[in-house]
């Protein structure tokens, strides 16, 4: 995980969806307050992080890459409860037995599932929460189904992000039980830069390195002027948050 996303940092800043107000709501009904510690582990440039920085509490944001923890850094600046810690998902340095929610936000994918059980069952507290999240883009819309198209048609590798597994029997055999999962809509509205940044901050698609990186941009330039509305383009996604906790 930790070279998948270089030189992609800022596109991925300025294209990526953030998370839904519900997250909060999720994370108050699970009891946190100002005493409770969350770990944001793979916290990327920090999308969620920010959100979870509201919360009275103490964020932990854990991330590999030195170029997103600057970017999550930045865009967490306003947020005073928040540590940065440059380590990956397997070894958080975190200490043991002091953290009482995880989150995991588009990033579940990359772990080596059986060293992070270790290290997560070592830093969470006794009952502790594993929360992962997952913007999953709705493509019943023409716009989406063509845009889809087009980071496919321009795929440069097979990376963690559209490789074939089954999400589902990963967290129950990451958990060792079931989990509980709920739903909420989240509309992703941005300008051509952001429609932009969105597909080239994927792992999978070029960077400027590539030969082909200028005809993607064309077709991505000629995409957003097909649908734009307002000088935006709208995604729709639906945000996927599964609360679980490992089996004793």
């Amino acid at each position: 995980m930790q070279n998948q996303f270089d030189n992609k940092t800022k596109e991925y800043a300025i294209g990526r969806p953030t998370y839904p107000e519900e997250v909060v709501h999720v994370l108050r009904e699970l009891g946190i307050g100002k005493q409770s510690t969350i770990a944001d582990i793979g916290a990327g440039t920090g999308l969620l992080t920010h959100l979870l920085g509201r919360l009275d509490c103490s964020v932990l944001a854990v991330e590999p890459n030195i170029d997103m923890l600057s970017e999550c850094k930045e865009y967490c600046s306003t947020n005073k409860n928040i540590e940065y810690i440059n380590a990956p998902a397997e070894r958080t340095q975190i200490k043991e037995n002091s953290v009482d929610v995880i989150t995991i936000a588009q990033a579940f994918h990359w772990f080596d599932k059986q060293l992070c059980k270790a290290e997560f069952k070592r830093i969470l507290k006794e009952d502790g929460y594993v929360i992962i999240l997952w913007n999953d883009m709705q493509t019943d819309s023409d716009f989406a189904k063509e845009y889809m198209n087009t980071v496919y048609k321009y795929k440069v590798k097979t990376t963690a992000g559209i490789s074939n597994f089954d999400p589902h029997r990963e967290k129950v055999n990451f958990f060792g039980q079931d989990y509980k999962k709920v739903y909420y809509d989240n509309w992703h509205s941005i300008t051509e830069e952001g429609f932009i940044g969105g597909a080239l901050s994927l792992s999978y698609t070029p960077s400027r390195l590539h030969s082909n990186y200028d005809q993607f941009i064309k077709e991505l330039q000629n995409l957003f002027i097909k649908y734009q509305q307002d000088g935006k383009v709208t995604f729709h996604y639906k945000t996927e948050v599964c609360i679980g906790g490992f089996l004793k």
